[in-house]
């Protein structure tokens, strides 16, 4: 009985453990996304403390991971002046954590999402080229139409950043399909006035 009574004791101390580490990591994920969002703005310091938070989740949280990977891409666009080669480390290490994040959460539109976004805007502003691990993220979207899963302002991000990257691959008129179709999802969305930037500029 009193063995017994020792393993409940036990098994209970290791629920509430869990319970609790379950809580700090929601907490540090929460906050670390926080700082993420705020790093392109307001200060480099910001992307840092991100990475602090998030850092201990990245190998089986898949958010953690893509907020991650995309923290380290903005700390790349502070050393770029001062440091081009630290920079371009920063931005080969985020593009990693990112493909994991997809590893890590295949079938979940929001890791797709941002490694497409990441990656198209890494490819716009740095010497690195990420369109050969974005491709896959295009596929799950249109050819294996997850994108009509979505409804609103994400499948409007969706249709965007697909339209991005088949502008960018050459394919104009599919480009702009997209970009109609980004247009039509959420008319009055942020993604829209860049949509329609894109369609007045490729159609005049």
């Amino acid at each position: 009985m009193k063995t017994t009574k020792k393993i409940i004791v036990l098994f209970t101390a290791v629920l509430m453990g869990s319970a609790l580490f379950a809580q700090n990591a929601k907490t540090d994920i929460e906050k670390g996304i926080e700082y993420h969002n705020k790093a392109r703005t307001e200060g480099l310091e910001y992307a840092q403390k991100a990475c602090e938070l998030l850092k201990p989740y990245v190998e089986t949280d898949a958010t953690a991971c893509a907020f991650y990977g995309s923290a380290l891409t903005v700390m790349a666009s502070y050393a770029a002046e001062k440091n081009p080669l630290k920079a371009l480390e920063y931005l080969q290490d985020g593009g990693d954590y990112l493909d994991k994040a997809v590893e890590l959460a295949p079938d979940e539109w929001f890791t797709h999402m941002i490694h497409l976004e990441n990656g198209i805007e890494v490819s716009h502003s740095s010497p690195l080229r990420r369109y050969s691990a974005i491709r896959s993220d295009v596929k799950w979207f249109l050819d294996d139409e997850n994108i009509l899963k979505t409804e609103g302002e994400n499948q409007a991000e969706a249709y965007l950043y697909c339209g991005y990257f088949k502008l960018d691959e050459g394919d104009l008129d599919y480009a702009l399909e997209l970009f109609e179709n980004c247009v039509a999802a959420a008319p009055e969305s942020r993604q829209a006035a860049q949509a329609n930037k894109l369609l007045d500029r490729y159609t005049e």
